[in-house]
């Protein structure tokens, strides 16, 4: 839920609120979103992802540079790093890769644009 007081905005994630996630057409499966905001310009847009335990992403490629925070549970990479409660990360213009996570973990993700499967 989003409470708005003049130019500030705060959200209390909820769980009705998560939507099932998709890359491109298709949905992926473990994978949910709650958007957040987006940049009036255009510059950037933000959501919440969380990731099921023992869901897999597919292998992506990002357009424009993605930050992503850890707020909860465990973030793996496909290179097997994995990121914790606190971590920050970032996904460079043009970087592949595919995430999971063995016991589930909601990150925040701030980009420009989506991403592109790879196949």
């Amino acid at each position: 839920m989003i409470f708005t007081d003049t130019a500030r905005r705060s959200y209390t994630i909820r769980d009705e609120d998560w939507r099932p996630l998709r890359l491109g057409e298709t949905e992926m499966t473990g994978y949910a979103w709650i958007p957040l905001s987006d940049d009036e310009g255009g510059g950037w847009s933000s959501y919440w992802m969380k990731i099921d335990a023992g869901a897999q992403g597919p292998m992506h490629r990002h357009d424009t540079t993605e930050l992503i925070v850890v707020a909860q549970g465990v973030f793996t990479d496909s290179d097997g790093a994995h990121f914790r409660t606190g971590d920050v990360l970032t996904y460079a213009a043009g970087s592949s890769h595919a995430s999971r996570s063995a016991e589930g973990c909601v990150v925040l993700v701030v980009a420009r644009t989506g991403s592109q499967r790879i196949d």
